[in-house]
């Protein structure tokens, strides 16, 4: 069913924009921009909402522009491509307010202006891609009345379906060599008779492949196959090595699993270092770096320059001093740690995985910092007295949970603590906002400050500061 010349009004959740049908229910439409008119299409029913498409596009809204990628309307990774980058960021410092005050109903705080990030493309630091005997086919494909040849594909997962890949040709995310190393291995692989995975059936020899790189030009490739790589899998790895100069590591792995994570394998290094190594200017602007070695299995931000910019700015917003003791939850691999233990007494990281928490060790002893300390351990139960006994009650803390936010039992302790200064990075303000009606008990928020980190997604980092009510 279409519905005619709707009004696209304003941004929802998730990429979605948000209009309503002629009898006031409301349209959750994709691909829209706010102040299109348009015809919509109906694709899903929902007790609040309908999920619709855009079916006409009537007059186009200012906030249009055209997407830079071939891919923007099928691949669903890059959702406001087709957004001018000015809105998008508009956008979210919008659906930021809009959860805090809905959602975490505070009635504090100096709403500062969303940060850009420096570049809008080839910002990303980490891309990982699937290969597919049964690849993804469009719409006009199946109408054409075409014989379909060649089904294999490396690229992305198609929305919303786990067994169909669509094949991409230029992504515009990763810097170069990215789309040169994917297109040789999948030419490569063409040439030589390699054969591509089939998901449902479970068979083929090339799986899934992930490219890491620095901003020195450091680059990592990591290949899964699901059939034994001994013979073909290897002579495709040494092809590579020889090929592309710049990729300084190459990992590969044997997973006959049902899913494609890579934490729980066991990795082999064909060829070159274990790790790349990143680095970012110091807290200090002295002019000198921190160095991290990034390993296939580590957790590093993905956009490595706005990563930078969200550390400057938290150290700012927390006000830390050279006496303060600083608890960091959510450490990881001691990154944000580590950049603050640069100006701090003491910097304390708690991490529940136990391979980061070695990771953030080893960063401290390549960086020569003493005075940051690592502990493993689940939040809920090592975030207690015993740690404060041993290492001091923080004067400031700093948390950057996962997109599902704190536990609530994390969140109580937090109000018993009483600790004056908190800095809460998220990269979900749903979540977050859900935590400060907790918190807000408490604590009052002082300023709030988005952040772009993923420009072209509707993804957005907020960052909070509170203190203490009373």
């Amino acid at each position: 069913m279409v519905i005619k010349d709707v009004l696209i009004k304003r941004a929802g959740g998730k990429g979605m924009s948000i209009g309503h049908a002629p009898d006031g229910q409301t349209l959750l439409v994709k691909g829209a921009a706010p102040g299109d008119i348009a015809d919509v299409r109906i694709i899903r029913k929902r007790k609040k909402h309908l999920e619709c498409v855009i079916d006409n596009i009537i007059t186009p809204s200012p906030n249009r522009r055209d997407p830079l990628c071939e891919h923007a309307e099928s691949c669903g990774g890059c959702s406001w491509q087709h957004v001018n980058y000015e809105s998008q960021t508009e956008f979210k410092s919008q659906e930021v307010q809009d959860n805090l005050t809905r959602i975490g109903n505070i009635d504090s705080g100096e709403f500062i202006p969303i940060i850009h990030a420096p570049e809008e493309y080839r910002y990303r630091n980490k891309l990982e891609f699937s290969f597919s005997s049964n690849r993804w086919l469009s719409i006009d494909e199946i109408n054409s009345g075409v014989e379909i040849v060649s089904r294999e594909a490396l690229g992305y997962h198609a929305p919303g379906m786990w067994d169909k890949i669509m094949d991409i040709n230029t992504c515009h995310l990763q810097p170069e060599p990215s789309n040169s190393i994917r297109l040789f291995i999948k030419q490569y692989a063409l040439d030589h008779g390699l054969s591509f995975y089939h998901p449902r059936k479970r068979l083929g020899l090339l799986r899934t492949m992930m490219l890491r790189s620095t901003q020195k030009g450091q680059w990592m490739l990591v290949i899964q196959f699901y059939e034994s790589p001994e013979g073909d899998g290897i002579n495709l790895l040494d092809s590579v090595a020889e090929k592309f100069q710049e990729i300084s590591s190459i990992y590969y792995a044997h997973n006959t699993k049902g899913n494609d994570s890579i934490y729980d394998l066991d990795l082999k290094l064909h060829s070159g270092d274990s790790a790349l190594t990143e680095y970012m200017p110091s807290a200090l602007d002295n002019g000198k770096e921190l160095s991290f070695k990034i390993g296939p299995k580590s957790f590093y931000q993905t956009n490595p320059a706005q990563a930078h910019r969200l550390y400057c700015e938290v150290i700012k917003l927390a006000k830390i001093e050279k006496e303060d003791i600083v608890y960091d939850l959510y450490t990881g691999t001691g990154t944000i740690a580590l950049f603050m233990a640069q100006v701090a007494k003491k910097v304390v990281g708690i991490e529940s995985v136990p391979e980061a928490i070695e990771a953030a060790k080893q960063n401290a002893l390549n960086n020569n910092i003493s005075n940051a300390h690592f502990i493993v351990g689940d939040m809920r139960n090592v975030f207690d007295e015993k740690i404060w006994n041993e290492h001091g009650k923080p004067n400031v803390l700093v948390a950057d949970p996962p997109r599902d936010g704190m536990h609530p039992k994390v969140i109580q302790r937090l109000n018993e603590l009483k600790i004056p200064r908190i800095i809460y990075v998220s990269c979900n303000s749903a979540t977050q906002a859900r935590d400060l009606s907790i918190l807000n008990e408490i604590y009052k928020v002082d300023l709030i400050q988005p952040i772009d980190m993923f420009p072209q997604t509707h993804h957005v980092e907020n960052i909070l500061s509170l203190s203490l009510r009373y």
